[in-house]
């Protein structure tokens, strides 16, 4: 989709949108007279400016279509609300058959925050909004085609402020459409050296450096838990580094780990078929790491930054693990597999671990760890636990701000006992149907050194969608890829 920023007065387009707060008669950036006489022809259609709500007016020589979209009460306003109306708008332009929507910005003293973070809102809502995956099909007769412009119509010329926050906008939305295709990539598409390959496009000379253990490597390691999970398919597995360096002094460093099961069928503790229907989304943790970088390839931070992303298959293949089976992971713990569908656990394992030796300052990890977390926070809320309390309550508050929602779960105690093992250190899994978001979280922690500042972020439930949200299709959503970024700018 193509942006362009342009002054109202040089806007020349058939149709555009315009805000309205809920219960006000005055529509965002409009003159009075003719903002009152808008809100009067929507309040005949019934609309009120609730949020998620629009009405199509045309003006009085036809020549014009004006959609009218809802931001709801102006108390309850929040950024986010800015990219849900803009990308309710953008459905009703595409049902009408328009290619270009114009999007009216209010000025500075109609909502709060600045005009450059709106602006910023309404861009990223029209490219997340307008993303289609059309690599193996063709859109249906039924299927309104996406819009081909968005025009953001300001009071006056865009500030260099604005431009700035729409570019900063659009480098954002390249990213987590990159993850959203990685992710809704089908699985034959993307085995565990594949992806490998896909992360060397991402190397950018003196800036982004990209290295791959791959499964020679892995044992030479003692990365077992890597190994054990992709052992069932010929597709050996491997793990991906990737280092950013900045350009100046480094304030320190932070790891991102990304969990990366390219196909997951539960191995010989085997899925449904049901289970296993959308399972091309287990390495979206990985797909969100490569997705910084994307975006870090064109940053200026002041941050080492390092990604790790351990990559496999895990099938049932004839040299599958078995459960019952015990690894030495690369900090020298044993686990006992008590379960083969536990695997991601085993994968992040041996990569904090490995984390952990590069001193960070801060070590996230992004995983579609448990079922457990659909099943405490649905879908459209990610689980988040840890020992970084700072960290936690920062990516709760972006995350409200970028519509990525966050809930903190306990790393409580005395669930750890669920994992004592009679044969090794710990076993991969607690008991059945208690816990097991915690006890995926507990789990993680042994590999964290106390010292570390760790987060686990759960995406068990935000990694997918089967059914279209505010401003993400139906497929891949790209969580948490903007809160991340967003975190890393604010350090």
């Amino acid at each position: 989709m193509k942006i362009e920023l342009v002054a109202k007065a040089k806007w020349d387009g058939r149709t555009y949108a315009v805000f309205m707060f809920e219960g006000e008669t005055q529509p965002l950036g409009m003159d009075k007279a003719m903002g009152r006489r808008l809100s009067k022809i929507g309040a005949e259609e019934r609309f009120r400016g609730e949020l998620r709500r629009t009405a199509l007016l045309q003006s009085e020589d036809g020549k014009e279509r004006i959609i009218l979209s809802g931001l709801g009460r102006r108390r309850d306003f929040e950024p986010d609300r800015a990219r849900i109306a803009c990308a309710k708008a953008i459905r009703q332009a595409e049902e009408i058959g328009a290619r270009v929507l114009g999007v009216m910005l209010p000025d500075g003293k109609e909502v709060k925050g600045d005009t450059a973070r709106f602006a910023a809102n309404v861009i990223e809502a029209g490219l997340l909004a307008g993303y289609r995956d059309l690599r193996f099909r063709k859109l249906r007769a039924d299927e309104p085609a996406p819009l081909e412009e968005l025009v953001v119509i300001g009071q006056s010329a865009p500030s260099e402020r604005v431009r700035k926050a729409a570019a900063e906008a659009i480098r954002r939305c390249e990213a987590v459409c990159y993850v959203r295709d990685l992710v809704n990539e089908p699985s034959a598409k993307k085995w565990p050296m594949k992806m490998a390959e896909m992360a060397e496009e991402l190397a950018v000379p003196g800036k982004i450096g990209v290295q791959v253990l791959d499964k020679s490597e892995l044992q030479r390691q003692g990365m077992n838990g890597i190994l054990a999970v992709g052992q069932g398919s010929h597709n050996p597995p491997c793990l991906v580094q990737l280092t950013y360096t900045p350009r100046g002094k480094s304030k320190g460093t932070l790891v991102f780990v990304g969990k990366g099961i390219t196909f997951d069928s539960g191995g010989l503790s085997l899925k449904n078929a049901q289970q296993m229907e959308n399972m091309k989304d287990d390495m979206a943790g990985a797909a969100v790491v490569f997705g910084l970088f994307k975006y870090l390839g064109e940053a200026d931070l002041p941050w080492r930054i390092i990604g790790l992303a351990p990559l496999a298959e895990n099938l049932p293949g004839g040299g599958a693990q078995k459960v019952g089976d015990v690894i030495r992971h690369f900090n020298g713990k044993t686990v006992e597999v008590a379960n083969t569908d536990a695997e991601g656990r085993l994968l992040l394992a041996d990569a904090l671990a490995y984390g952990a030796t590069l001193k960070p300052d801060l070590m996230i990890d992004i995983a579609t760890l448990t079922g457990a977390c659909v099943v405490a926070l649905g879908n459209e809320c990610s689980g988040v636990l840890g020992t970084d309390r700072k960290t936690i309550e920062q990516l709760i508050n972006i995350g409200k701000r970028e519509g990525e929602n966050f809930w903190e779960l306990p790393l409580f105690e005395r669930y750890r006992s669920q994992m004592r093992s009679e044969v090794a250190d710990l076993k991969n899994i607690g008991k059945p149907q208690n816990a097991g978001t915690i006890i995926g979280g507990l789990f993680l922690s042994e590999f964290v050194p106390r010292e570390i500042n760790w987060v686990h972020i759960d995406i068990a439930g935000t990694a997918f969608t089967s059914e279209p949200r505010d401003y993400c299709p139906v497929g891949a959503t790209g969580v948490p890829l903007r809160t991340l970024i967003a975190l890393v700018n604010s350090r």
